[in-house]
């Protein structure tokens, strides 16, 4: 639903010709997303109001209290009664990986995205099939990868620093998944393997475009047991390096091992 919530205050802005040069798009749809269900309303629109943007000086904007106010009131209406404690979150929960990174006095993205890969295969394969033994995907795999990203961030950086970017532009493409760590971007491309492996030429324009010399490709392989291909871990490119991390949505029967 991140996703989703950014898109609508994406829409907000522009449907009254506001130019939002600086993501406050971005840095509202987290907070919203993240904490509005354990906020009353007065401490949200405090926390609201303490967003760095221009966005308001840009575009003259001389009421942003009273700006903030009516575009929360509509969020509201459209969102708090899905964003709250009883909404569906990241299957079988993150309360183990949410102890493991509190562990931790800087979380890195090889931190997060390992025990996201590991969080998937153990908990969330069923969210991409139709039917696995038919080899029916659920339409629009990629999406359904966003969200669970989504989901197992919001439950496990808590009280951590970390936004979470939707598909962003980056050149004339858009990125799949920006997150923000430390003030650093990580750029996450995913892709659904269903034959060939594919992905890496796209982000290395991505990190050409937005000059990082680090990516992560992040593949979900839903190739049958008997024709997995084996992927490598590191690709070296002009642009820099590409992390891959694979998860496997796929796996063969455990009755089938030795």
């Amino acid at each position: 639903m991140l996703f989703t919530i950014q898109t609508y205050i994406e829409e907000y802005l522009n449907k009254r010709s506001l130019v939002d040069s600086d993501g406050y798009a971005v840095r509202l749809a987290n907070l919203y997303f993240y904490h509005r269900s354990n906020i009353e309303n007065v401490q949200f629109l405090s926390r609201v109001g303490r967003i760095r943007t221009l966005l308001f000086l840009n575009n003259g904007i001389k009421e942003r209290k009273k700006f903030e106010s009516s575009l929360v009131r509509l969020l509201d209406n459209r969102f708090k009664k899905k964003s709250n404690p009883d909404t569906p979150s990241f299957p079988g929960g993150t309360e183990n990986e949410k102890k493991r990174f509190q562990q931790f006095p800087r979380l890195t993205i090889e931190i997060l995205m390992n025990e996201f890969t590991h969080a998937t295969e153990t908990k969330a394969i069923d969210a991409f099939w139709i039917s696995r033994v038919n080899g029916r995907l659920k339409p629009g795999p990629e999406k359904i990868a966003q969200s669970l990203f989504a989901m197992f961030t919001k439950g496990t950086l808590v009280n951590r620093s970390g936004i979470v970017l939707r598909e962003f532009q980056s050149g004339i493409g858009f990125v799949d998944i920006g997150i923000i760590l430390s003030s650093t971007l990580h750029l996450i491309e995913i892709k659904i393997l269903t034959g060939e492996f594919i992905g890496f030429n796209q982000l290395e324009q991505y990190m050409k475009s937005e000059r990082r010399r680090e990516g992560s490709l992040l593949i979900f392989d839903s190739l049958k047991p008997t024709a997995k291909i084996q992927m490598p871990s590191h690709i070296t490119t002009s642009s820099g390096i590409i992390k891959t991390y694979c998860v496997d949505i796929n796996p063969g029967p455990p009755s089938g091992l030795n």
